[in-house]
């Protein structure tokens, strides 16, 4: 069975990779002349920087992506470090104390800081542990798991159906201490009013905070790891790929697909960017749902309510400004030590999200992040020197300017405003990547790039990895797995189980 597979992205390498050791015939199409999609590394002057994924969950032993590593056999190949990250705020830092202060230190902390809101952050915390005790039992098997689901479920139930804003306003009153879990929000360009409230423990894991936070305490399920990927996400990247063309697979770079051929509802095959005409069995696609569904496939192929539903109600991330810096000193000293820092100007989180939406780039104003893969990866750096990333949330294209008038002046607004918190960072400069949104469309292929893929919406539901189109998958951060490394790759893992599942006897073809 011949399968053609559109980018070579994390969700389009494992699919490849999962479908060569099954015996299917595999081509990986890819635009650009390196794989990897927006998990590629740049490399300068001895110095590598990520495309912009950092602190990532669940690859930890026994969790989805170490896992889903092991049965590609390739886990040894990909290595990562558990560690931390800190938060500014204007009135307080969240900073990982030197001695271990206990597993619900946030909270105490907290409870300091807004006395008032004590029995709120007891709540909260009751809310937290039921959360991550159902996340871990969702990926077990067997009666005793499904009977623990259901019992840590039913007193979350009338709750299930809150925002973010409701989740906050039950439990506190302080709207400073609102923002500290709903301030991650702003990377999703998604307002707390529409944000589902039940998620907001799950993307604020007490373990990103001080990596000592034991993952397995009392009666309570495994939790998630958080880890750093060792120089960097071409690491798995390579893994992957090695696994494709080991196995009989081609990557083929420097090919964009311009169109896939439909006939009755079936896909026969794809048109190249070079016109060639392929015939294959299954397409499975990832990258943007708008480019796919209606320049790909068109229109006159998809039912209405298909469209309506999941095409028309897209909800994506905005895009991001990034600054690549190769610095000769160590700037981790003015950060705990700790490769990544958040830095939140602003409590007002619905405002900075409703002018990124309305294409008003805040300039840094309302805040950005630094992070240094060098602290935990050394060789993405010369010897002595570092590797630095700053960035901010972006719209794609501004009301207040242009990327390509203003992105060297956006640049420097952007690192003097670091410059507050990590001195040094433009006088200690060897090197300087400058990435705009215009930059990431190019890299993508996407009319309206989306950093974070769909987010999760209390009414708008992402489209589904199965499409209206038989032979048609769609995969990646715009599908129904959200964004994320890991999310990108165990959607991927789910369709091609379907896909063997549906198969009676998948053979390889010439």
């Amino acid at each position: 069975m011949k399968v053609v597979i559109i980018g070579s992205g994390l969700s389009g390498l494992t699919t490849g990779a999962l479908l060569v050791k099954e015996g299917y015939d595999v081509v990986i199409y890819e635009q650009h002349d390196k794989i990897g999609g927006v998990t590629a590394t740049i490399e300068k002057g001895g110095y590598r920087w990520d495309w912009g994924q950092m602190l990532l969950p669940d690859f930890g032993k026994g969790e989805p992506g170490r896992n889903l590593l092991e049965r590609l056999e390739i886990s040894k190949k990909v290595k990562t470090v558990n560690s931390y990250r800190e938060n500014y705020f204007p009135d307080f830092r969240i900073s990982k104390p030197k001695e271990f202060q206990g597993i619900y230190w946030r909270k105490d902390y907290f409870k300091e800081l807004f006395p008032e809101d004590k029995k709120g952050l007891d709540k909260y915390y009751k809310i937290y542990d039921r959360i991550h005790d159902i996340a871990s039992l969702i990926n077990k098997k067997g009666m005793i798991s499904k009977l623990k689901l259901i019992l840590n479920f039913l007193p979350l139930i009338r709750k299930k159906e809150w925002s973010a804003k409701q989740l906050m306003d039950y439990c506190f009153s302080n709207e400073k201490l609102q923002a500290v879990y709903t301030a991650i929000l702003a990377d999703y360009v998604a307002s707390p009013k529409e944000f589902p409230g039940l998620l907001i423990p799950t993307i604020n894991a007490e373990s990103q905070y001080d990596e000592r936070v034991p993952l397995d305490y009392g009666r309570h399920e495994h939790r998630q790891s958080w880890s750093y990927m060792i120089n960097g996400l071409t690491e798995l990247v390579n893994a992957l790929a090695e696994v494709v063309v080991n196995h009989g697979g081609k990557i083929i770079t420097n090919t964009a697909i311009k169109k896939i051929k439909v006939s009755k509802g079936q896909v026969e095959g794809i048109i190249t960017s070079n016109n060639d005409e392929i015939e294959c069995d299954l397409v499975i696609a990832s990258g943007g749902a708008r480019e796919l569904f209606l320049d790909l496939v068109g229109e006159k192929h998809l039912p209405s309510d298909f469209i309506k539903t999941y095409i028309d109600s897209l909800f994506t991330t905005e895009s991001v400004f990034m600054v690549h810096l190769g610095v000769d000193y160590d700037p981790s000293i003015y950060q705990n030590s700790a490769a990544l820092c958040y830095y939140y100007f602003t409590y007002d989180i619905e405002g900075s999200i409703e002018e990124c939406k309305k294409g008003i780039y805040h300039k840094g104003k309302d805040g950005l992040l630094i992070y240094i893969p060098s602290v935990h990866s050394p060789d993405m750096a010369p010897p002595g020197h570092h590797a630095v990333t700053v960035y901010t949330i972006a719209p794609n294209n501004p009301t207040n300017g242009s990327w390509n008038n203003n992105k060297e002046q956006w640049a420097d607004q952007l690192l003097s405003l670091a410059e507050r918190f990590v001195p040094g960072l433009r006088e200690h400069t060897k090197i300087k990547i400058i990435l705009t949104p215009e930059d990431f469309r190019k890299r993508t292929n996407l009319k309206h790039h989306a950093f974070g893929g769909t987010v999760p919406h209390v009414k708008v539901p992402p489209p589904p990895h199965r499409t209206p189109i038989k032979g048609l998958w769609f995969i990646g951060a715009q599908s129904e797995t959200y964004g994320g490394v890991v999310g990108a790759m165990t959607g991927a893992e789910n369709v091609i189980n379907i896909i063997l599942k549906e198969s009676n006897s998948p053979t390889k073809s010439s």
